[in-house]
């Protein structure tokens, strides 16, 4: 019943996409057709809150599964946090640290980095606003040590043309 309805739902959206097709060649009045877009806007946040927390209880429905292949596509539970406040001069300082260590050549002790290269690789770790926390995760660094960490959010991303086998 459920997959029908959403089948059901993808075939009005094509048709609905035909009908703006259409009718914006007969170039309507531009408040009618600004008024339109404003439903339309609405009901995309509509199908947003639908879509948001259909993907929530399909995370907990997944339990421990990373990801799942079905009908050749991965869906996969991904984890984000808010970090805020960041305590950016203590963790580059310490980045650098672990980067200088790491030109260091452990036979003969001479750094194989310039001081500009190891700002560059700097760069890896950072982006003007914000630090990547997968590269400080493989410097060993907890990036939650050097900000105020919120609540870890789950989510779903769909992944077109994965590799697998249904899990069903």
């Amino acid at each position: 019943m459920l997959k029908e309805r959403i089948k059901q739902i993808s075939d009005l959206l094509m048709e609905l996409d035909r009908e703006i097709g259409l009718y914006t060649a007969t170039k309507p009045p531009a408040e009618e057709a600004c008024e339109l877009l404003v439903q339309l806007h609405q009901a995309k946040a509509d199908m947003r809150v639908v879509y948001d927390g259909f993907s929530h209880g399909v995370s907990q429905v997944m339990q421990d599964n990373a990801s799942i292949f079905v009908s050749g596509s991965e869906v996969e539970k991904s984890y984000s946090t808010k970090r805020t406040g960041w305590q950016h001069k203590d963790l580059a300082r310490v980045v650098a640290g672990k980067l200088y260590q790491m030109s260091i050549d452990m036979d003969t002790g001479e750094v194989q980095v310039s001081p500009g290269d190891l700002i560059a690789q700097l760069l890896d770790y950072v982006q003007p606003a914000y630090w990547k926390v997968t590269a400080l995760q493989k410097l060993g660094l907890n990036a939650d040590n050097y900000c105020i960490a919120g609540e870890t959010k789950v989510s779903i991303i769909i992944r077109k043309g994965g590799q697998g086998h249904d899990n069903n």
